[in-house]
């Protein structure tokens, strides 16, 4: 078992934009959402993703964390399933793939092919003897930041206003967490329908900057 302030190093590594697997070149449907007018300033931009959060793919992502932490890999075909689309799969496989990749060859681990990326984490986590509730508040900060830094390039908005967007989250963030840590199998669902459609009109836009 690792200590808190090992925990907390090793999640600060493994959700940094640094980690090499690409984050940053995923929009997850936030840039269609731009173009369609759904998140034009910091205010709806925040909004956007407390809706994600509560009611998407941050939500499920979270609970297939716990799920993977407390039940192991078995999880995973079910993960992939609910993908909303194709871009939403190739975006939860190719971020697992590369995660697996980065952690099997600097951490030692034996992680499988094939994961999608909250499970992936999930594994990982259990592995490494980390705290679930932190892993999971981690996940979600980085999550959230991740489409901030979107919104903040293609609003575009100011650094500092995406800043304030994602101190306005924290409270979402804080929630959420406690919720999946009493959630079971039976709490997954997503009720994002229009970030699910942003997504899917996506994958037919040209040009695009970000790959979902």
């Amino acid at each position: 078992m690792t200590t808190p302030n090992q925990d907390m190093m090793v999640l600060q590594s493994w959700f940094s934009p640094a980690f090499p697997i690409g984050a940053f070149s995923y929009s997850h449907g936030l840039e269609t959402a731009i173009q369609q007018g759904h998140a034009a300033d910091s205010g709806s931009l925040a909004a956007w993703i407390d809706g994600l959060l509560r009611y998407g793919t941050g939500w499920n992502d979270a609970l297939f964390i716990k799920l993977a932490y407390e039940d192991g890999p078995a999880i995973n075909t079910l993960c992939l399933a609910l993908s909303s689309s194709k871009e939403r799969e190739q975006e939860t496989t190719e971020l697992g793939r590369s995660f697996v990749r980065t952690l099997n060859a600097s951490y030692g681990f034996e992680l499988p092919d094939g994961l999608a990326y909250p499970v992936a984490v999930g594994l990982a986590a259990r592995q490494e003897g980390i705290s679930l509730a932190l892993v999971i508040q981690s996940y979600l900060q980085a999550f959230a930041a991740n489409l901030i830094s979107v919104g903040v390039r293609a609003i575009p908005i100011g650094q500092q206003a995406g800043q304030a967007c994602l101190v306005q989250l924290y409270p979402v963030i804080e929630r959420i967490t406690k919720k999946v840590l009493a959630a079971t199998e039976d709490g997954l669902g997503s009720a994002a329908f229009t970030s699910d459609l942003m997504a899917m009109m996506h994958e037919n836009n040209s040009p695009r900057i970000y790959r979902t």
